[in-house]
């Protein structure tokens, strides 16, 4: 059995940086009115779309290809076979009919047979470099479920390629993906990049057009999760941030000590719990603030 839970969160509360949040009880409003409202006018609207032979209304009702082609095949396996002289029509209350039975079939066909468009997203894909091809400047690279992908490269990427034989990549392109939003190809790739663990050495860090250079180097964790694509970010002054890429994780940085100088290290020491104050403290020393 599903149960909603409606998870609450509130704001910090003054000096502090805890953000606080409350479950609520999942014995009341398992069935929201409201949720049930729109579920029905969606369902509606579908039928309606349907009859009308409405292929733009279909697809604003549904926006997935996916689910809309999935949602006409069901409606025409609701219907009995022909040779029965039977058919199902769906009417709302009164009897106004959302779909007629009689047609239901000739509309719907059209419908399942929905060519999906070719939308194509940037998107930066990981992957191990598994084989290259130098004379056609073909490579071939396993993602992190064990598809092989293959892409062109441009002669200005050899080097790297070379360099990272059998480790993980990172390739920035143009995707075209499958209706579940997998990876179908990737093409007209422009960057290749690779993966850099080392950790971030924060000497200097800049916002509201003010530089602050750091008493000594601040050294921030660096690791990469093939799996998810993703950088993350670990150090001092609970500093938990991450990023894409190596260069969007280090100006994510950048951001995340941002924001802890102008809540913590810039306010009033009045306002600030006694943990906020130890790391307005911290924060203050490391970068030579008294």
């Amino acid at each position: 059995m599903e149960r909603k839970y409606a998870v609450v969160c509130g704001v910090p509360q003054d000096g502090g940086y805890d953000l606080p949040y409350s479950i609520g009880d999942p014995s009341h409003g398992l069935l929201d009115a409201q949720d049930l409202k729109a579920v029905v006018g969606i369902f509606t609207d579908v039928l309606n779309a349907v009859e009308a032979e409405d292929v733009a209304g279909f697809r604003r009702a549904v926006p997935t290809a996916s689910v809309r082609r999935a949602i006409a095949a069901e409606l025409k396996k609701m219907q009995p076979p022909p040779r029965t002289g039977l058919y199902v029509t769906i009417e709302a209350t009164g009897g106004v009919t959302l779909l007629n039975g009689k047609t239901a079939i000739e509309r719907l066909n059209p419908l399942i047979s929905e060519a999906a468009p070719t939308i194509i997203h940037p998107m930066v894909v990981t992957g191990r470099l598994d084989a290259l091809e130098f004379q056609t400047r073909t490579l071939r690279i396993q993602l992190p479920n064990g598809r092989l992908l293959f892409g062109a490269y441009g002669e200005d990427f050899e080097p790297v390629l070379v360099e990272n034989r059998r480790e993980w990549i990172q390739l920035r392109g143009e995707a075209i993906l499958n209706d579940d939003d997998t990876l179908k190809t990737l093409n007209n790739i422009s960057e290749i990049i690779e993966v850099d663990e080392s950790p971030i050495e924060v000497t200097t860090f800049g916002f509201s057009g003010q530089t602050l250079e750091a008493a000594r180097p601040v050294s921030v964790r660096v690791s990469f999760n093939p799996e998810d694509g993703l950088y993350v970010a670990e150090g001092d002054f609970h500093l938990f941030t991450s990023a894409e890429t190596r260069d969007e994780l280090e100006e994510a940085v950048n951001e995340a000590l941002a924001f802890l100088w102008r809540e913590y290290a810039e306010a009033d020491p009045q306002t600030l719990s006694s943990d906020a104050k130890l790391l307005q403290k911290e924060l203050r020393n490391a970068f030579g603030v008294r």
